[in-house]
């Protein structure tokens, strides 16, 4: 049984939160414990209090005192005596997913997703709510006060997923969405009484992916829906650039011949105006679309031509950002898989025709959707808390929207619908 509470989480907060002066050895304590909680999260093997002694150099003392301090904030949790190496058996150490729990909204042109996932990076509940005419900011925080109701004190930070410019909390600008300068986090913030973090659809994806990425790794993710975006993770992190708008590259002009398409943004030879799903499966598509009915939209000759065009739009761009870049991969995720294997065997083909001298063959695949939706922003909630130090890395498979199950952890009746 569960015993979090509001104390608990504001000694979380406190200790972590990465805000106003602390002093240097406010600073020491907290790197230390963010260490300690990041070997518990990623080893394979049991940790032990002594394998935390042994892997960070610190002494048994400090390690047991830094485990209290984690069992005491509810981010780790004692499971058990670990297998004898001789004398007294060691207590086997693991994350807390019982504790405290994230907050995750996706918000849709049409349709507000929520889940509550915990910190084992599992899907606990989930409920979807349609907005036919279209998604109200009244709605959104009406959808997280209902996915949180009866287990308030379990929650330790939200994010809101939006399609469009997002900064510091704030939706900059968002097409689909017609909101402009809204800020978002604070309005989730004063609702439910805990830290939220508003993350754009393609820097989601590419925490997503980034889950289980070794230090170092470079990827690039672009995201085609509605819109085009792209974002890059230099191991677990998100490269956000120097204002926060790095990767949006979908008004950026790749069409230079023939009847150039004209953008919604009133330009034309735009990326989007080529690549974006719109544009290539035609006014039908929309990004409430399920992958089967999508699927259907580009299987026909109309989509079979556009998406041939789009798709040497697109390898244009990947080769620019490629060549500046130098990634390990490229990813093409939103709504993309849904186009099969035809539509990426083009891109590929398209990108490999005219390589730039001096660059690296680069792999193009489609965004893992055994992953989920929710754990990107998942990971963009506890950043500001905890860094990449509990990475979210095993989810298990999500919940299909509608009524939220029977979670293993206690969840109240109304969120059983």
């Amino acid at each position: 049984m569960s015993t979090a509470s509001p104390q608990r989480r504001s000694a979380l907060l406190r200790r972590f939160a990465s805000t106003g002066l602390p002093d240097a050895q406010t600073v020491i304590r907290r790197d230390n414990l963010l260490r300690a909680l990041a070997l518990i999260a990623r080893e394979p093997a049991p940790v032990t209090r002594a394998v935390i002694a042994r892997r960070t150099g610190l002494t048994s003392a400090t390690a047991s005192s830094l485990v209290a301090e984690l069992i005491e904030v509810g981010l780790v949790t004692e499971t058990g005596p670990a297998e004898s190496t001789g004398g007294k058996r060691a207590t086997r150490l693991e994350i807390d997913g019982d504790t405290h729990l994230i907050v995750v909204a996706v918000v849709r042109t049409r349709a507000v997703d929520t889940a509550l996932v915990d910190l084992a990076g599992r899907t606990v509940a989930s409920r979807r709510v349609d907005h036919p005419a279209g998604v109200e900011v009244d709605a959104v925080v009406d959808a997280v006060r209902e996915i949180t109701r009866g287990v308030e004190s379990r929650v330790l930070a939200a994010c809101v997923q939006v399609p469009g410019v997002t900064a510091g909390g704030v939706v900059v600008d968002s097409v689909q969405l017609g909101w402009y300068g809204l800020p978002l986090a604070s309005l989730l913030e004063e609702a439910i009484g805990a830290p939220t973090s508003v993350v754009n659809d393609v820097d989601a994806e590419a925490l997503t992916e980034a889950a289980d990425a070794g230090e170092g790794v470079i990827r690039l993710v672009v995201h085609l829906g509605e819109g085009v975006g792209a974002a890059v993770t230099n191991g677990g992190t998100l490269m956000s650039g120097a204002t926060g708008r790095a990767g949006e590259i979908g008004h950026v002009r790749v069409v230079f011949e023939g009847d150039r398409a004209t953008c919604r943004c009133g330009l034309s030879g735009c990326l989007e105006s080529a690549a974006s799903m719109s544009a290539m499966l035609g006014d039908a598509y929309t990004d409430e679309l399920d992958g089967h009915d999508t699927s259907l939209l580009a299987s026909t000759a109309d989509s079979r031509e556009r998406m041939a065009v789009g798709a040497r739009a697109l390898s244009r761009a990947l080769r620019i950002m490629a060549a500046l870049l130098d990634p390990q991969e490229v990813v093409i995720a939103g709504a993309a898989p849904a186009l099969g294997p035809h539509f990426l065997g083009t891109l590929r083909d398209e990108y490999e025709m005219y390589p730039a001298k001096g660059t690296a063959p680069v792999p193009i695949r489609y965004g893992r959707a055994e992953l989920g939706r929710y754990l990107g922003p998942a990971r963009s909630a506890l950043a500001p808390i905890l860094g990449d130090a509990l990475p979210l890395t095993g989810p298990a498979p999500e919940p299909a929207p509608g009524p939220a199950p029977e979670p293993a952890a206690p969840v109240p009746p109304a969120l059983v619908q």
